[in-house]
Protein backbone atom coordinates (compact mmCIF):
# COMPACT_ATOMS: atom_id res chain seq x y z
CA UNK A 1 0.00 0.00 0.00
CA UNK A 2 1.26 3.35 -1.47
CA UNK A 3 0.34 6.30 1.62
CA UNK A 4 -0.02 9.61 0.01
CA UNK A 5 -0.68 12.66 2.23
CA UNK A 6 -1.75 16.14 0.92
CA UNK A 7 -0.87 18.91 3.44
CA UNK A 8 -2.75 22.65 2.01
CA UNK A 9 -6.33 22.14 0.76
CA UNK A 10 -6.39 25.28 -0.98
CA UNK A 11 -7.01 25.42 -4.42
CA UNK A 12 -3.67 23.45 -5.57
CA UNK A 13 -3.88 20.88 -2.72
CA UNK A 14 -7.32 20.65 -3.07
CA UNK A 15 -7.57 19.89 -6.37
CA UNK A 16 -4.92 17.06 -6.82
CA UNK A 17 -6.27 16.19 -3.69
CA UNK A 18 -9.55 15.55 -4.48
CA UNK A 19 -8.46 13.86 -7.94
CA UNK A 20 -6.32 11.49 -6.47
CA UNK A 21 -8.80 10.37 -3.74
CA UNK A 22 -11.37 9.84 -6.48
CA UNK A 23 -8.87 7.59 -8.03
CA UNK A 24 -8.00 5.71 -5.45
CA UNK A 25 -11.24 5.61 -3.54
CA UNK A 26 -11.49 1.73 -3.77
CA UNK A 27 -8.09 1.01 -4.18
CA UNK A 28 -5.94 -1.79 -2.18
CA UNK A 29 -2.74 -0.42 -3.71
CA UNK A 30 -3.14 3.70 -2.91
CA UNK A 31 -4.85 5.28 -0.05
CA UNK A 32 -4.99 9.23 -0.13
CA UNK A 33 -5.32 11.05 2.97
CA UNK A 34 -5.72 14.93 3.63
CA UNK A 35 -4.03 17.18 6.30
CA UNK A 36 -6.28 20.39 6.71
CA UNK A 37 -7.90 22.57 9.62
CA UNK A 38 -10.86 24.85 10.41
CA UNK A 39 -13.89 24.86 8.03
CA UNK A 40 -12.75 23.53 5.62
CA UNK A 41 -11.55 20.24 7.13
CA UNK A 42 -15.15 20.13 8.98
CA UNK A 43 -17.26 20.24 6.02
CA UNK A 44 -14.84 17.53 3.98
CA UNK A 45 -15.29 15.58 6.93
CA UNK A 46 -19.61 15.88 7.26
CA UNK A 47 -19.66 15.86 3.05
CA UNK A 48 -17.21 15.49 1.31
CA UNK A 49 -15.09 17.43 -1.03
CA UNK A 50 -16.52 19.05 -3.88
CA UNK A 51 -14.51 20.00 -7.19
CA UNK A 52 -15.44 22.24 -9.88
CA UNK A 53 -14.37 22.10 -13.12
CA UNK A 54 -15.30 23.10 -16.72
CA UNK A 55 -15.99 19.21 -17.05
CA UNK A 56 -18.45 18.90 -14.41
CA UNK A 57 -17.95 18.62 -10.55
CA UNK A 58 -17.78 15.46 -8.36
CA UNK A 59 -17.67 15.05 -4.59
CA UNK A 60 -14.88 12.54 -2.73
CA UNK A 61 -13.94 11.61 0.21
CA UNK A 62 -10.56 10.64 1.15
CA UNK A 63 -9.03 7.29 2.74
CA UNK A 64 -9.04 9.87 6.17
CA UNK A 65 -8.80 13.25 7.09
CA UNK A 66 -6.93 14.81 9.85
CA UNK A 67 -5.77 17.70 11.84
CA UNK A 68 -3.38 16.15 13.23
CA UNK A 69 -1.24 14.10 10.78
CA UNK A 70 -0.10 11.67 13.87
CA UNK A 71 -3.62 10.24 14.07
CA UNK A 72 -2.65 9.15 10.67
CA UNK A 73 0.01 6.65 11.73
CA UNK A 74 1.56 6.06 9.14
CA UNK A 75 4.52 6.37 7.42
CA UNK A 76 3.83 8.25 4.05
CA UNK A 77 5.01 7.06 0.73
CA UNK A 78 4.58 11.05 -1.17
CA UNK A 79 3.72 14.09 0.67
CA UNK A 80 2.20 16.60 -1.67
CA UNK A 81 3.00 19.86 0.12
CA UNK A 82 0.45 22.50 -1.24
CA UNK A 83 0.69 25.16 1.22
CA UNK A 84 1.33 29.00 0.30
CA UNK A 85 4.90 29.83 1.16
CA UNK A 86 3.97 32.21 4.34
CA UNK A 87 2.58 28.67 5.81
CA UNK A 88 5.49 26.51 5.43
CA UNK A 89 7.35 26.07 8.80
CA UNK A 90 3.64 25.41 10.51
CA UNK A 91 2.65 22.83 7.20
CA UNK A 92 6.43 21.02 7.75
CA UNK A 93 5.90 20.57 11.01
CA UNK A 94 2.63 19.36 11.06
CA UNK A 95 3.50 16.38 8.40
CA UNK A 96 6.52 15.67 10.46
CA UNK A 97 4.91 12.46 12.04
CA UNK A 98 4.00 11.05 8.99
CA UNK A 99 7.43 11.50 7.36
CA UNK A 100 10.48 8.95 7.62
CA UNK A 101 13.41 8.41 5.57
CA UNK A 102 11.68 6.83 2.41
CA UNK A 103 9.18 9.55 2.51
CA UNK A 104 9.22 12.16 -0.72
CA UNK A 105 8.37 15.28 0.19
CA UNK A 106 7.19 16.88 -3.02
CA UNK A 107 6.54 20.77 -2.78
CA UNK A 108 3.57 21.97 -4.82
CA UNK A 109 4.37 26.12 -4.18
CA UNK A 110 5.78 29.19 -5.34
CA UNK A 111 9.27 29.94 -4.57
CA UNK A 112 12.97 28.27 -6.03
CA UNK A 113 14.38 28.41 -2.34
CA UNK A 114 11.28 25.46 -0.79
CA UNK A 115 13.00 22.43 -1.37
CA UNK A 116 16.19 23.87 0.97
CA UNK A 117 14.14 25.27 3.35
CA UNK A 118 11.74 22.09 4.08
CA UNK A 119 15.05 19.92 3.67
CA UNK A 120 16.78 22.13 6.47
CA UNK A 121 13.24 21.38 7.97
CA UNK A 122 13.08 17.51 7.63
CA UNK A 123 16.67 16.32 7.37
CA UNK A 124 15.89 12.77 7.19
CA UNK A 125 13.35 13.34 4.10
CA UNK A 126 13.89 12.80 0.52
CA UNK A 127 12.73 16.29 -0.39
CA UNK A 128 12.16 16.67 -4.22
CA UNK A 129 12.09 20.24 -6.78
CA UNK A 130 8.26 20.05 -7.45
CA UNK A 131 6.16 22.52 -9.50
CA UNK A 132 2.24 23.01 -10.72
CA UNK A 133 1.03 25.11 -13.26
CA UNK A 134 -3.16 25.34 -12.79
CA UNK A 135 -5.74 28.21 -12.65
CA UNK A 136 -7.49 26.58 -9.12
CA UNK A 137 -9.08 28.32 -6.11
CA UNK A 138 -11.04 27.46 -2.75
CA UNK A 139 -14.40 28.75 -3.06
CA UNK A 140 -15.58 28.12 0.12
CA UNK A 141 -15.23 25.36 2.90
CA UNK A 142 -15.36 22.36 1.19
CA UNK A 143 -15.27 23.18 -2.48
CA UNK A 144 -12.59 23.85 -4.96
CA UNK A 145 -12.70 25.27 -8.39
CA UNK A 146 -10.07 24.66 -11.56
CA UNK A 147 -10.78 27.25 -13.69
CA UNK A 148 -9.70 25.77 -16.78
CA UNK A 149 -9.83 22.30 -16.19
CA UNK A 150 -5.90 21.19 -16.26
CA UNK A 151 -3.37 21.49 -14.70
CA UNK A 152 -0.17 19.70 -14.72
CA UNK A 153 2.87 18.70 -12.04
CA UNK A 154 6.89 18.64 -12.93
CA UNK A 155 9.16 17.07 -10.36
CA UNK A 156 12.62 15.48 -10.16
CA UNK A 157 15.66 15.84 -8.33
CA UNK A 158 18.20 17.49 -10.06
CA UNK A 159 19.29 13.97 -11.82
CA UNK A 160 17.94 11.30 -13.41
CA UNK A 161 14.94 9.77 -12.90
CA UNK A 162 14.28 7.22 -10.53
CA UNK A 163 12.19 4.21 -9.53
CA UNK A 164 9.95 6.47 -7.07
CA UNK A 165 9.34 8.84 -9.68
CA UNK A 166 8.06 6.84 -12.32
CA UNK A 167 6.31 4.99 -9.41
CA UNK A 168 4.78 8.39 -8.88
CA UNK A 169 4.35 8.98 -12.46
CA UNK A 170 2.13 6.10 -12.69
CA UNK A 171 -0.17 7.07 -9.76
CA UNK A 172 -0.56 10.44 -10.82
CA UNK A 173 -1.75 9.30 -14.60
CA UNK A 174 -3.90 6.91 -13.60
CA UNK A 175 -5.71 9.67 -11.31
CA UNK A 176 -6.05 12.09 -14.17
CA UNK A 177 -3.23 14.21 -13.59
CA UNK A 178 -0.38 15.31 -16.01
CA UNK A 179 3.27 14.28 -13.76
CA UNK A 180 6.11 14.41 -15.24
CA UNK A 181 9.71 13.68 -13.90
CA UNK A 182 12.71 16.23 -15.46
CA UNK A 183 15.78 15.98 -15.26
CA UNK A 184 16.25 20.04 -15.82
CA UNK A 185 13.67 20.44 -12.61
CA UNK A 186 15.75 23.35 -11.35
CA UNK A 187 15.44 25.27 -14.08
CA UNK A 188 11.66 24.63 -15.39
CA UNK A 189 11.43 26.03 -11.17
CA UNK A 190 13.16 29.48 -12.32
CA UNK A 191 10.82 29.11 -15.45
CA UNK A 192 7.93 28.84 -13.96
CA UNK A 193 9.28 31.60 -10.71
CA UNK A 194 10.08 34.24 -13.27
CA UNK A 195 6.74 33.83 -14.69
CA UNK A 196 4.79 34.26 -11.40
CA UNK A 197 7.22 36.23 -9.87
CA UNK A 198 6.63 39.14 -12.57
CA UNK A 199 3.33 38.84 -12.89
CA UNK A 200 2.24 38.89 -9.42
CA UNK A 201 4.08 41.96 -8.55
CA UNK A 202 3.34 43.75 -11.58
CA UNK A 203 -0.83 42.95 -11.42
CA UNK A 204 -0.56 43.57 -7.26
CA UNK A 205 1.25 46.65 -7.86
CA UNK A 206 -0.84 47.94 -10.16
CA UNK A 207 -3.94 46.24 -9.33
CA UNK A 208 -4.72 44.84 -12.68
CA UNK A 209 -5.22 41.97 -14.12
CA UNK A 210 -1.95 40.62 -15.52
CA UNK A 211 -2.33 40.92 -19.24
CA UNK A 212 -3.58 44.56 -18.91
CA UNK A 213 -0.66 45.27 -16.30
CA UNK A 214 1.75 44.54 -19.30
CA UNK A 215 -0.48 46.23 -21.42
CA UNK A 216 -0.78 50.14 -19.47
CA UNK A 217 2.56 49.37 -17.82
CA UNK A 218 5.30 48.19 -20.41
CA UNK A 219 8.31 49.57 -19.51
CA UNK A 220 7.82 48.56 -15.95
CA UNK A 221 7.04 45.26 -16.41
CA UNK A 222 9.68 44.81 -19.25
CA UNK A 223 12.07 45.94 -16.58
CA UNK A 224 11.12 43.69 -14.13
CA UNK A 225 11.54 40.64 -16.59
CA UNK A 226 15.49 42.09 -17.58
CA UNK A 227 16.36 42.51 -13.31
CA UNK A 228 14.97 38.71 -12.92
CA UNK A 229 16.28 37.20 -15.29
CA UNK A 230 20.20 39.14 -14.95
CA UNK A 231 19.43 37.50 -11.06
CA UNK A 232 18.78 34.35 -12.54
CA UNK A 233 21.88 34.39 -14.61
CA UNK A 234 23.73 35.40 -12.06
CA UNK A 235 23.15 32.09 -10.14
CA UNK A 236 23.83 29.93 -12.68
CA UNK A 237 20.35 29.55 -14.79
CA UNK A 238 20.57 31.74 -18.16
CA UNK A 239 16.70 32.05 -19.23
CA UNK A 240 16.97 34.96 -21.86
CA UNK A 241 14.25 37.89 -21.19
CA UNK A 242 12.45 37.69 -24.91
CA UNK A 243 11.90 33.98 -24.07
CA UNK A 244 10.34 34.57 -20.45
CA UNK A 245 7.85 37.23 -21.85
CA UNK A 246 6.86 35.27 -24.70
CA UNK A 247 6.68 32.65 -22.20
CA UNK A 248 5.19 34.69 -19.87
CA UNK A 249 2.29 36.07 -22.17
CA UNK A 250 1.47 32.76 -23.21
CA UNK A 251 0.84 31.15 -20.00
CA UNK A 252 -2.31 33.46 -19.58
CA UNK A 253 -3.82 32.47 -22.57
CA UNK A 254 -4.73 35.68 -23.98
CA UNK A 255 -7.42 36.29 -20.82
CA UNK A 256 -7.34 40.37 -19.51
CA UNK A 257 -9.52 39.07 -16.73
CA UNK A 258 -7.27 36.75 -15.73
CA UNK A 259 -4.80 37.42 -12.53
CA UNK A 260 -2.81 35.96 -9.50
CA UNK A 261 -3.50 34.90 -6.56
CA UNK A 262 -0.87 37.21 -5.05
CA UNK A 263 -3.21 40.20 -6.60
CA UNK A 264 -6.65 38.63 -4.92
CA UNK A 265 -5.34 38.26 -1.54
CA UNK A 266 -3.36 41.78 -1.49
CA UNK A 267 -7.27 42.77 -2.64
CA UNK A 268 -9.25 40.77 -0.18
CA UNK A 269 -6.52 41.89 2.86
CA UNK A 270 -5.70 38.09 3.22
CA UNK A 271 -1.16 37.49 3.76
CA UNK A 272 0.62 37.00 0.54
CA UNK A 273 3.66 35.66 -1.00
CA UNK A 274 5.29 39.01 -1.51
CA UNK A 275 8.98 37.72 0.44
CA UNK A 276 8.40 34.77 -1.89
CA UNK A 277 7.59 36.24 -5.02
CA UNK A 278 9.21 39.76 -4.84
CA UNK A 279 12.01 40.07 -1.40
CA UNK A 280 13.53 36.33 -2.30
CA UNK A 281 14.65 38.45 -5.73
CA UNK A 282 15.24 41.60 -3.95
CA UNK A 283 17.88 39.51 -1.50
CA UNK A 284 19.71 37.82 -3.92
CA UNK A 285 20.24 40.69 -6.07
CA UNK A 286 21.80 42.76 -3.32
CA UNK A 287 23.67 39.27 -2.26
CA UNK A 288 25.32 39.99 -5.65
CA UNK A 289 25.47 43.46 -6.19
CA UNK A 290 23.44 43.77 -8.88
CA UNK A 291 20.41 46.25 -9.06
CA UNK A 292 17.22 46.07 -9.47
CA UNK A 293 15.49 48.99 -8.88
CA UNK A 294 11.61 48.20 -10.11
CA UNK A 295 11.73 45.51 -7.80
CA UNK A 296 13.17 47.32 -4.52
CA UNK A 297 10.27 49.89 -5.44
CA UNK A 298 7.55 47.59 -5.58
CA UNK A 299 9.06 45.25 -2.75
CA UNK A 300 8.64 48.67 -0.35
CA UNK A 301 5.20 49.60 -1.71
CA UNK A 302 3.64 45.71 -1.41
CA UNK A 303 5.31 45.71 1.90
CA UNK A 304 3.04 48.00 3.43
CA UNK A 305 0.19 47.80 1.28
CA UNK A 306 0.88 50.34 -1.26
CA UNK A 307 -0.39 49.87 -4.80
CA UNK A 308 -0.62 52.22 -7.46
Amino acid sequence: MKHIVITGLGGVGGYYGGMLARAYAKSDEVAVHFVARGEHAQEIALNGLQVETPKGSFTVRPRNIVQDAKLLNIQADYVLCCTKSYDLAEAIRGIAPVVGPETVVLPLLNGVDIRSRISDMLPEADVWYGLTYIVAMKMGPGTIRNVHGRGKIFFGTGGKRTEKGDRLEEILREAGIRGEWHDDIVLQMWKKFIIISVSAVASAYFDLPVLLAFERHADMCDLLLHEITTVARALGIDLPTKYCRRELIEAWGGDKQATTSMHRDFRAGRPTEVDTLCGYVVHEAEQRGIPVPAYKEIYRGLSVGICR
